[in-house]
Parts: structure tokens; sequence; C-alpha cells
């Protein structure tokens, strides 16, 4: 659900800063994304009996389109076979969440207690700080054990509380991300540098120093 900027970041990768034309075109996309998951964590949260449908439903979607999209710039040679293979497994995944929450309230509940389930270990690869991670991963496993203690409708309701935090998490990280790059994008373009000027003398006091 994060960009590609937050992606790199989880990675360890480095990323370089954004220019100001890129971040124009990012920020509408990042404040959207994250308006749509904080309002999806939000129902999940307080409407018990469709919130976890609506968020199941809409993450699927989600999917599908990453997923064809993947798919399309494996075809046009932009991404390698790997992306395909991404591509094609979140499509699948994705049908199968919209499904899940067409059938019932219990079934896209179990479905996001399966969610949580798979959450630790994705927190622990994913994330580059580890002892985050490993905080966050024991949060949740202790949710969930709290939650199978006390039966079936506990372990539901911590299913879909833990999956909405999330998923409003998201949705608060990628707003953040819109309003930093607002600023980037708000900034004037970089002077074009001559065709004459290589730019080696710049550092010294310009061309004139050279003289």
């Amino acid at each position: 659900m994060t960009n590609a900027v937050t992606t790199g970041r989880l990675a360890g990768a480095p990323a370089a800063p954004p220019t100001p034309q890129q971040a124009r075109s990012t920020w509408p996309r990042m404040a959207a994304l994250g308006a749509a998951l904080l309002v999806l964590g939000v129902l999940a949260l307080t409407w018990s009996g469709t919130g976890p449908r609506l968020l199941l439903a809409a993450l699927g979607l989600f999917a599908v389109v990453r997923g064809i999209v993947l798919l399309r710039s494996a075809r046009a040679g932009e991404v390698e076979r790997s992306g395909a293979v991404l591509g094609a497994g979140a499509v699948w995944v994705g049908l199968v969440l919209a499904a899940l929450a067409l059938v019932s309230a219990t079934t896209a509940g179990w479905a996001l207690v399966a969610a949580v389930v798979l959450l630790p270990p994705v927190l622990a690869a994913a994330v580059a700080a580890r002892r985050a991670a490993l905080a966050a991963a024991a949060v949740v496993a202790a949710a969930l054990a709290l939650g199978l203690l006390a039966g079936a409708d506990a372990l539901l309701s911590t299913g879909r509380v833990v999956v909405g935090v999330v998923v409003a998490a998201l949705g608060l990280a990628n707003l953040v991300g819109a309003a930093g790059m607002a600023r980037i994008a708000r900034r004037p373009a970089p002077a074009p540098v001559s065709a004459g000027c290589g730019g080696c003398a710049c550092g010294a006091g310009g061309c004139g120093a050279l003289g």
C-alpha cells in the first residue's frame, strides 16, 4: 500500500530525493491513497458488520490493480520476470480477497485474522529497523494469543482491530508523505545548465574565475 519511496526505505535502499516535477505528479496520488486507507481503516474499526468487508474488498481491488500494472510493465520489458510473477500472484490474491468479502462478514473476519497471522513475519522481513519490527510483531502475536484464549468472537474482533489500525496508520503515513511531496513540488525548478557549461567551474566562482 506504500509508495516507491517508502518501499525503498523499508528495504534499506537509498532513495534519491525527488525533483519538484516528480513531486508534483506524485503527491496527489499519495494523498488520495492515504485518505482512502484512512477511511477504510476507520470504517473497519467502527463499523463491525460491514467495515471489514469493505476493507477486504478494497484491499483485493488494490492488489488486482497493482498486479495488472506489474504484468503490463513486464510485458513491455520494464520490469524483470520476477515482477511478472509478483503481478500474477497479486491478481490472484486480490480476486480471492474480493470473493471472500462478498461471502459474509464472518468469512471476511477470518480472512483478516489470517492476514494478522501473516503480519509478524512480513514485518520482520520487510522493515529495516529490526527492533521496531520485532516489537510490533510481538504486540501482534500477543493480541492474537489473547483473542484466541477469549474465543472465536474475540479473535475475530482482534483481527478486525489490528488490520484496521495498520491500514489507518498506513493511510496517515501516506498523507504525511504527500504533505512532504507537496512542499517539494512548490520549490522552483533548478535553472537549466547551458550547453557550453559542464558545471566544473561553478564551485570555484564560475566560468569567469578560470580566466
